[in-house]
């Protein structure tokens, strides 16, 4: 009796040490899934209705006198940018755009909708924004896209990014 258990469990090794080829080996080694990756939400490359974002990515950054989020491409002046002035509490909105008059500007975020009236200003538009308003909050959404939209109709899109609420808290 002992002797067929020993034969069986010789027979079952042999069995398996023939499905392992070499070749097998190789082919799963090649055919092995990537170790994954854990990322934050993926950034939108298109807004919802399909036409394409400024190009560009966050840079965000904090200190003791306050903080900023700046998307652009690198090497470049600033798209867009959020200041954060913490000793007057200040929060400013920068456009990267020349313009000569005060223009009114249309920002939509996270279903909400607001103007921003723009003044010119060495380096751009810019305006003083209410930080703690649901809107530039919304802005922190991640893998969503912010609108702003010219006098003329023009529109610019942005995703949002994580880091911006950071920024506004630091204000607040």
């Amino acid at each position: 009796m002992q002797f067929r258990h020993v034969l069986l469990v010789s027979l079952a090794s042999a069995a398996l040490a023939s499905c392992g080829s070499s070749d097998d080996a190789e082919t799963s080694d090649e055919l092995a899934a990537p170790e994954p990756v854990l990322t934050s939400a993926p950034t939108p490359t298109a807004a919802p209705d399909g036409t394409a974002l400024v190009p560009g990515s966050w840079t965000v950054n904090q200190s003791a006198e306050g903080g900023f989020a700046a998307f652009g491409e690198e090497g470049a002046e600033p798209a867009l940018r959020i200041d954060c002035d913490r000793a007057s509490g200040a929060v400013t909105l920068t456009l990267g755009r020349a313009a000569s008059a005060d223009e009114a500007w249309r920002i939509d975020a996270g279903g909400e909708a607001a103007r921003i009236d723009m003044m010119p200003v060495a380096g751009g538009l810019t305006a003083q924004i209410e930080g703690s308003l649901a809107i530039f909050h919304a802005m922190s959404n991640a893998g969503e896209v912010v609108v702003l939209t010219s006098p003329t109709g023009e529109r610019m899109q942005y995703p949002t990014h994580p880091g911006i609420s950071q920024v506004l808290y630091t204000c607040s």
